[in-house]
């Protein structure tokens, strides 16, 4: 028997009979996340976006072999095959503490009546956090995130700039019709590293505000469930 060099507590083999079962289990939040619930910033969002609208907890049942965030490709041709509809709306994201975020999105509204999304995601999603908008239309084009900060801050206002301005420059010209990844030279790809390095720059000052998520949080992949009784460690 060994004391566990974190804490001093007793250390059986692998196991450890101390706080550092929930140490280990600890994390922070380091990409938006599916809301635990509706706080003020993102109901400010909600009624920016859809006046009076009902966000609800969908399903993810990402399609094998299927292209990442496709969804606008992949819920017509579910439709197609198997019935249903198309429901054009939100995804709800938050980075608890920074920022709120919207993201054009469309799920299947299967023949059974229940929506379910289809669309696999870049990390491990259970559920996400949709609100149907009925005046949202898809043209083909891609459509920039909404995001707000949580609080007043000029360096989270900064951060959340970057985004616009690297939508904006994907999107300039002929890029705006064109979907996959692109080639760029001489000053285009300076500016595009331009505008990673100050993101990175400022994401490096807000890491010490990161949210910790504890053991009994609700995990961020969305399910519900505690991130103890989930992924019980989170990357």
């Amino acid at each position: 028997m060994q004391d566990c060099a974190e804490c001093g507590w007793p250390r059986y083999g692998d196991t450890v009979l101390s706080p550092c079962i929930e140490l280990a289990l600890m994390a922070v939040f380091h990409r938006p996340v599916t809301p635990a619930k509706v706080n003020s910033a993102l109901r400010e969002l909600i009624e920016e976006l859809v006046p009076g609208g009902q966000p609800a907890y969908v399903e993810v049942s990402p399609l094998a072999n299927a292209s990442t965030n496709d969804c606008f490709i992949h819920v017509p041709e579910r439709v197609k095959a198997d019935g249903g509809s198309q429901m054009l709306g939100w995804a709800l994201w938050e980075l608890p503490g920074i920022f709120v975020e919207a993201e054009a999105h469309a799920v299947w509204h299967q023949p059974t009546g229940q929506y379910l999304d289809i669309a696999p995601k870049n990390s491990a999603t259970a559920r996400v956090f949709f609100l149907p908008d009925p005046k949202l239309r898809f043209e083909g084009r891609q459509i920039n995130n909404l995001r707000k900060p949580v609080i007043s801050d000029a360096a989270i206002t900064a951060y959340l700039d970057t985004f616009t301005e690297e939508f904006n420059f994907l999107n300039r010209g002929e890029r705006a019709d064109q979907f996959g990844q692109i080639a760029l030279r001489g000053g285009e790809l300076q500016e595009y590293e331009s505008i990673q390095t100050r993101r990175m720059q400022i994401w490096m000052s807000l890491t010490p505000r990161l949210a910790q998520i504890g053991p009994y949080e609700p995990c961020p992949c969305g399910s519900g469930k505690k991130l103890k009784w989930c992924h019980r460690s989170w990357e």
